[in-house]
Formats: structure tokens, C-alpha cells, sequence
């Protein structure tokens, strides 16, 4: 199952999510991640540590963070998530803050990234149009509703 299929079915979204500070739009973002029993709450914790001792690694384009670890750093099984902000979050990333949309993936291994939910994720980064209509969207059915027609 690709990424957009998985965060369709599994109704993985939270929309305007508000939050104080982009370590407080990690874990709070990722609570669903924890809640779907993909991730353990450690994995959030580990991103969070990554990110302070290493930079913003996880930004990877202009708005948009894909927050991810090891998998032997609380991932428990393969799974996503999408979640806009309210009000963007700084990464300390100048070319690409403020970050608005998170998308976060968990795998139990490395090879179960599944190379056709990357290439989904790449895909939709690029899409800039996509982009701004999934960040400016009201709800999370309203963001279900746009991926349903890429």
C-alpha cells in the first residue's frame, strides 16, 4: 500500500494542529502515530534529540518536515501520518521555514521503506499547488478528500 492509500484508509490526519514550538509539533503531531500503534512515544523523543543534536534533518522541503527515525528507535510497525499546523514552526531551516505541513513515517526495518510510498511522498512535495491546498484546508476529511483525487 502507497503512502497517499495508507493516510486515505487509515484516516492517518490531523488538520490545524496548534502547537508552541516545532519540538512541541513533533510530539504532538506524532500522537497519532503513537495512538495507531506505529510508533512508541520514544520514536518521537529520539526525532526530537536527532534533530537538537544534528539540525533540522528531517525538513525536506520548502513547509514541509517528514519527521522519521531508525527503526530500532521505536518504530513498530510500517505506518504514516499527515499533519498541517495552524500556524508555522521554525526548524532553524532559513531556505525552508516556516514548516506548515508534517509528514511523518515509521518502519520496522529498513527494508520495508516501501520505495513506491517514497517516491508517493517525493511526488507530492513537488506538487506545490497540492501542497497549499492540503496546508490550507479546513479539516482533516477535506485533506482526504484532495489526496482521494491525486
Amino acid at each position: 500500500m502507497g503512502f497517499i492509500d495508507y493516510i486515505v484508509n487509515e484516516k492517518s490526519v490531523i488538520a490545524n494542529l496548534e502547537v508552541t514550538s516545532w519540538e512541541d509539533a513533533v510530539i504532538k503531531g506524532g500522537a497519532l502515530m503513537v495512538e495507531k500503534g506505529i510508533s512508541t512515544p520514544g520514536y518521537l523523543d529520539t526525532i526530537v534529540k536527532k534533530c537538537k543534536d544534528n539540525g533540522p534533518y528531517i525538513v525536506i522541503a520548502p513547509g514541509i518536515a517528514m519527521p522519521h527515525a531508525r527503526p530500532e528507535e521505536g518504530a513498530l510497525k510500517l505506518g504514516y501520518s499527515l499533519v498541517t499546523l495552524k500556524e508555522g514552526v521554525n526548524f532553524g531551516e532559513p531556505d525552508n521555514d516556516p514548516i506548515r505541513l508534517l509528514i511523518y513515517l515509521a518502519a520496522p526495518s529498513v527494508k520495508e521503506h516501501n520505495e513506491e510510498a517514497i517516491c508517493q511522498i517525493a511526488d507530492l512535495c513537488d506538487d506545490e499547488p497540492v501542497i497549499e491546498k492540503i496546508i490550507n484546508a479546513g479539516s482533516e476529511s477535506e485533506i482526504i478528500e484532495i489526496l482521494e483525487g491525486l
